[in-house]
């Protein structure tokens, strides 16, 4: 059967939004891609691409009136630069969007796993992440050296918080790996809902919490704290991040872009000892609490 595929493209800041208006018109489905401008990040969703502009895409049944949704869509939103309508023949839509993923070798032992896909080795520790809201499908370099380190050092028996958790897959991967313990943070309650959902799905919900920061016990500290983040939020939280450590703990400092690693490095040097691993233009500095 034949669908509508109907895209706007709309300032950033619009696009939440105009994916629900799309939902509420009836669309089967919303993407959203870059609009075509270089993406920076905000701190408000740590390590999520932000783009000025992106492309807000919805999936309708042919049935539908695409020139009238076209036509409400554009009236709500007046800063919607440009919109098309394509006609998509007998086109199973759903599997080629889930076509498009495939499992990733996070360690010599550890794969990110789509919820459709089978793993490729069923005797390694397998975490199963589906593409969401929230950031961390094991993509991005940072989340790829944060998971590589914790299948060399598998934190057997230890606490752990993912602080800027996202999804939760760093706190899942720490939980499947052997931790005793794991809490995740987030400013982002879209983040919080998506990491107990990924915890529900890898069967380690039971030890699994999640949380805002304000939400901590104050005297909570745990031998193994990773922040996949941005330098410049590292920098700000970093009082309360070497609180959450144990002493002679081990704190996992990323979202780093190399030249700001010696930025991030300096300010924790009070309480750490570091040593650095790269990959790509992004670094990850692993410090051991004295």
């Amino acid at each position: 059967m034949s669908h509508w595929q109907i895209r706007f493209r709309v300032p950033g800041e619009e696009s939440d939004a105009l994916g629900d208006a799309l939902t509420g018109l009836g669309a089967l489905a919303v993407t959203m891609e870059n609009g075509g401008a270089d993406e920076f990040y905000e701190a408000a969703y740590p390590q999520r691409p932000d783009w000025p502009e992106i492309d807000v895409t919805g999936m309708f049944e042919r049935s539908v009136d695409a020139p009238g949704v076209a036509s409400a869509i554009r009236s709500m939103f007046p800063g919607c630069s440009h919109h098309d309508i394509a006609r998509l023949e007998d086109q199973d839509w759903e599997r080629s969007w889930l076509g498009e993923f495939a499992p990733i070798q996070a360690g010599q032992g550890l794969w990110i796993v789509p919820s459709w896909l089978e793993p490729p080795d069923a005797s390694a520790v397998n975490i199963v992440i589906d593409p969401g809201l929230a950031f961390g499908t094991g993509t991005h370099p940072t989340t790829s050296l944060c998971l590589s380190w914790l299948d060399r050092n598998r934190p057997d028996g230890l606490d752990v918080v993912d602080f800027g958790c996202g999804s939760g897959i760093l706190a899942v991967a720490a939980l499947k790996l052997g931790a005793s313990r794991a809490w995740g943070v987030d400013v982002d309650p879209r983040a919080l809902i998506s990491s107990r959902e990924n915890a529900e799905r890898n069967k380690v919900s039971e030890r699994y919490s999640a949380c805002a920061l304000d939400d901590m016990s104050e005297n909570a500290c745990a031998q193994l704290v990773v922040a996949n983040i941005l330098a410049q939020v590292l920098i700000d939280l970093k009082d309360d991040l070497q609180q959450l450590v144990c002493t002679e703990g081990v704190i996992l400092l990323t979202g780093i872009l190399k030249e700001q690693a010696e930025q991030v490095r300096t300010q924790f040097e009070p309480w750490f000892d570091f040593s650095e691993e790269q990959r790509e233009a992004w670094s990850l500095l692993i410090g051991v609490r004295r």
